[in-house]
């Protein structure tokens, strides 16, 4: 690791070159410059292996030192009369980084700008958690801080240590309180676990002394796309193939009641999102969830949303989603999606879908569509001990159409795995019967990559009588196995719900999208609609 009188002499020379240009004719020198070149070569093959580059100023201790030396004067010197807001302190903090002592003064500007930073997510940010957010953007997808001295991340599916740590227990403590105070919510000993959110939609979960037993505080923050994503972005990533998303596009029109099942971050709340696009306009939307995540890509007035609440600190006023869910019965809405069902809402939800409100998705926990079966059929004893198995599971053969597996797999590809039809029988042991449409085959030959294909498996018949019921055409040549299906039929299937209707958006997200990939138009014509417009 270099020191800091390191740091400042490879700024003050700044004078070797990386190429293989002229140097002068001397041993010392040309060792110095094979030696340099040895370490950037180091140094890119480091930064290739992390997902993530982290600044020097974390990695680096003399001067990670400098900085909360700089950051504790500043804070000292900060007058508590004063409004603080990021553009007064973006203002000032320059010169005094600079004027802080002959240290400061020598080093670059690319160190002074991590440096103000720093200083500026302690003051008016999160610490280290804002630092992370600006460092991941949008590749972040949790933040685990496993007391002060660990903090790692889920980047792109992947879990990474970062080399953050909090000086102490009560440092972390006043980040928590600070999260917590943007949702009027706080954390004792009393009540030493509590959810949350942030202004910006994340999830926050906490846990404190004596519940965490782990000699401190821990956080986890789950992060969320500023943009939701499309169901073109989620072909282009490879979580499906063309054939699935066409008949998921049939299915979402044909109001079909889906049930979505995956593990922890495999894209549940992504993919309902989704599938939200095709719903018509002039549908009643009602969202129910226990923290606010979806983001419908439906018109404002299409879109109802509800969160539950816990009970206060006396233990009351908790409203729970079964409650919510049996008063959005009677707010007269013509589909309702759960955020996740996992407790005695499942029955409230399976009688919704079964009176009058198809098209209607909620998600469960599973690994597979016929763990997802048993999962229902448990929360709904949970919910009603007395009730017999087999009207259980004929309210789930009435209720639901489908049930949809995603996955995310150790090297953080997620993948739509299963797409199963639940059929309007038992099988002769009395369980439900499964009918897989389509499902990806894993190349198992190695492991620590996720390679395989998509498969069509079978032609169902529940489904396409739903469809047609409510008017939805499908080519069912894309059941056919041997059927290659052109690009074109699934665009003239999008086409006709182009996403600027989206609550809140207009097409300022096609930008973000053209920077992702600049061959968008080129892969989906049909946003040129948009653009034109």
């Amino acid at each position: 690791m270099r020191s800091l009188r390191d740091l400042i002499e490879d700024q003050e020379k700044n004078s070797i070159s990386l190429d293989d240009s002229v140097v002068e004719e001397s041993t010392e020198e040309d060792s110095l410059l094979k030696e340099t070149k040895e370490k950037i070569t180091k140094i890119k093959k480091q930064a290739v292996n992390s997902l993530l580059e982290f600044p020097e100023i974390y990695t680096n201790k003399e001067l990670y030192d400098l900085a909360l030396r700089i950051n504790d004067s500043f804070m000292m010197n900060l007058k508590s009369d004063q409004k603080i807001t990021e553009e007064n302190l973006e203002e000032v903090l320059p010169d005094y980084i600079q004027s802080y002592n002959n240290e400061s003064r020598a080093l670059s500007k690319e160190y002074l700008e991590d440096i103000k930073q720093m200083i500026i997510n302690n003051i008016v940010g999160y610490g280290h958690i804002s630092t992370i957010f600006d460092i991941a953007k949008d590749g972040l997808n949790d933040v685990i801080i496993n007391t002060k001295d660990y903090v790692d991340i889920i980047y792109k599916g992947k879990t990474e240590q970062t080399p953050f740590t909090f000086r102490s227990e009560e440092e972390l403590r006043k980040i928590i309180d600070k999260m917590l105070a943007e949702n009027n919510r706080k954390i004792d000993e009393a009540h030493p676990i509590i959810s949350s959110k942030l202004n910006d939609g994340s999830r926050v979960e906490v846990q404190i002394p004596p519940i965490a037993a782990n000699g401190g505080s821990c956080v986890t923050i789950r992060k969320f796309n500023e943009i939701p994503l499309l169901l073109e972005m989620l072909i282009d990533a490879g979580q499906m193939d063309m054939k699935m998303a066409y008949f998921l596009v049939k299915v979402s029109k044909g109001k079909c009641n889906i049930i979505v099942s995956g593990g922890t971050s495999s894209g549940k709340t992504t993919f309902l999102n989704a599938m939200t696009r095709f719903v018509d306009g002039n549908e009643q939307l009602m969202v129910i969830e226990d923290t606010k995540e979806m983001q419908p890509q439906m018109p404002c007035h299409s879109i109802r949303s509800y969160e539950s609440r816990m009970a206060n600190e006396e233990g009351k006023g908790a409203i729970p989603l079964e409650y919510l869910l049996r008063s959005a019965l009677r707010s007269s809405p013509r589909r309702i999606i759960v955020g996740e069902c996992r407790g005695p809402e499942i029955v409230t939800m399976l009688n919704a879908m079964n009176t009058g409100h198809p098209g209607s998705m909620t998600t469960v926990h599973a690994d597979s569509t016929k763990e997802a079966l048993v999962r229902i059929e448990n929360m709904y004893l949970e919910a009603r001990p007395s009730a017999n198995i087999n009207f259980i599971r004929t309210q789930i053969v009435s209720a639901v159409d489908l049930i949809i597996q995603l996955v995310r797999f150790p090297d953080g590809t997620r993948k739509l795995v299963a797409i199963s039809e639940i059929e309007r029988r038992m099988e002769d042991n009395g369980v439900v019967s499964l009918n897989n449409i389509f499902e990806f085959k894993r190349d198992t030959s190695d492991l620590k990559k996720t390679k395989g294909e998509f498969q069509t498996l079978a032609t169902p018949t529940r489904t396409i009588n739903q469809m047609n019921m409510f008017g939805v055409d499908i080519d069912k040549r894309v059941f056919d196995p041997n059927f290659e299906m052109p690009k074109s039929m699934l665009i003239e299937a999008l086409e006709t719900d182009l996403p600027s209707v989206m609550c809140g958006w207009k097409d300022e997200f096609l930008k973000v999208f053209i920077d992702r990939d600049p061959q968008l138009f080129h892969k989906w014509p049909h946003f040129l609609k948009m653009k034109e417009e």
